[in-house]
């Protein structure tokens, strides 16, 4: 049985979907507020930490992610600081912490 180019495109790209299902709902919330836990994602080469306490925020979790901290947002530029201090993704917390049951 040959499988053609655009049937293995197609195959690829299910199985991407499939497998990015379970996370992209957190990718494609508002983003967190004020007062609000947020989930700080590094690059793989970055920290976490780093770029949590450059950015002024405290971290919130006694525990570490490999590219990730929890941290609260305390003032309307957090969000901001974050990204300018090299965060890749700024997403809801508390979301994430009902997912992994925390």
């Amino acid at each position: 049985m040959k499988v053609s180019v655009s049937d293995a495109a197609f195959m690829m790209i299910a199985t991407a979907i499939v497998i990015c299902s379970p996370i992209l709902p957190l990718f494609m919330q508002a983003r967190p507020q004020v007062g609000d836990i947020a989930l700080v994602v590094a690059s793989p080469w970055g920290d976490a930490a780093w770029i949590a306490n450059k950015a002024g925020v405290q971290e919130v979790a006694p525990e570490r992610a490999p590219l990730g901290v929890l941290v609260a947002l305390e003032s309307p530029e957090s969000v901001s600081q974050l990204y300018a201090h090299g965060a890749w993704l700024v997403i809801d917390g508390e979301r994430v912490l009902e997912i992994c049951a925390i």
